[in-house]
């Protein structure tokens, strides 16, 4: 744990936001924030959305705003947020995702530096085989033992975004619940902002994940919309050109999902710790590919 950042002048007014839909770990994440901020003078906690179990506790420093049906999604009850904050810097987490104790102290040092947009790693427990195969197979990038530096887009479940940042490039896209961080983070980059990733900033995921049907519905509702955007941001994400190519998704899949699995496991790391997820890791890569070719995003001039 390092010590809270210490701020030559006044320390900046900070927001975290969390988009909530029923969580059961919503009250666990509060808390936990609150303990980091009794060493800062200025901050809030603003929870967006549905609290069902009613385990968000409002005060002085916890703020819930209810989002009706029609900003159900999480990009919308970020954007939400993002506009009734007051803080100079956002810090955005998932309502599934547990900050380690020197999370807040770790993202406010790094603005202190000068850094206008800083992502953060995300763990987890290996206890059970699917939800385990899904975080490897989500967040092999971003793992604790990952290398520090610049990325090319980073993950909203952990990050912290400058205020001048959003009021230039713009808030994220509208009705969005997958690869809404993937799209705003490029574009972030595309307006000549730095992407910086910490491995040492972590968060702890805890998805309701613990079956075969709940990863493979996560993956499949996944391809569209990164594809879309991959798609979209050819150029910075370095898309191949065969992405373009909807017939590829369905007759070269097993070797898709191959090459995508063996860039999973490409960290020396990954493969000594979870080599057992590997057939499970495969077949999201299938889910993957097989939503990609029944939902492939309509442009002008793809092949078919």
């Amino acid at each position: 744990m390092i010590s809270p950042p210490d701020f030559a002048r006044r320390p900046p007014v900070f927001s975290v936001i969390i988009p909530n839909t029923d969580s059961l770990m919503i009250g666990e994440i509060i808390a936990a924030l609150q303990q980091q901020m009794v060493n800062f003078l200025d901050g809030e906690i603003i929870v967006v959305g549905s609290d069902q179990p009613e385990l968000v506790i409002t005060d002085d420093l916890v703020r819930f705003v209810p989002s009706d049906v029609n900003h159900s999604f999480a990009s919308d009850k970020r954007n939400q947020g993002m506009r009734l904050a007051r803080g100079e810097i956002f810090l955005f987490l998932d309502d599934d995702c547990l900050p380690a104790s020197d999370w807040l102290a770790r993202h406010l040092y790094h603005h202190q530096q000068g850094k206008l947009v800083v992502g953060g790693a995300v763990g987890f427990d290996t206890h059970n085989y699917f939800q385990l195969a899904d975080n490897v197979s989500a967040f092999h990038d971003v793992l604790p033992f990952t290398s520090a530096g610049l990325r090319p887009y980073l993950v909203a479940a952990n990050l912290s975004v400058h205020r001048s940042v959003i009021e230039r490039a713009g808030e994220m896209e509208v009705h969005q619940n997958r690869a809404d961080d993937l799209e705003w983070t490029v574009r972030f980059r595309m307006r000549g902002y730095s992407l910086y990733f910490d491995p040492t900033t972590v968060v702890w995921h805890n998805p309701a994940r613990r079956d075969f049907r709940s990863v493979w519905r996560h993956w499949t509702e996944d391809a569209p919309n990164t594809l879309r955007v991959r798609l979209k941001y050819a150029a910075p994400l370095r898309t191949p050109r065969l992405a373009k190519i909807r017939a590829m998704y369905l007759w070269c899949s097993p070797f898709v999902a191959a090459w995508a699995t063996f860039r999973t496991f490409a960290h020396w790391s990954i493969l000594y710790h979870y080599w057992h997820t590997l057939p499970l890791i495969y077949l999201t890569k299938l889910a993957w590919c097989w939503s990609a070719f029944v939902h492939f995003p309509a442009q002008p001039g793809d092949a078919l």
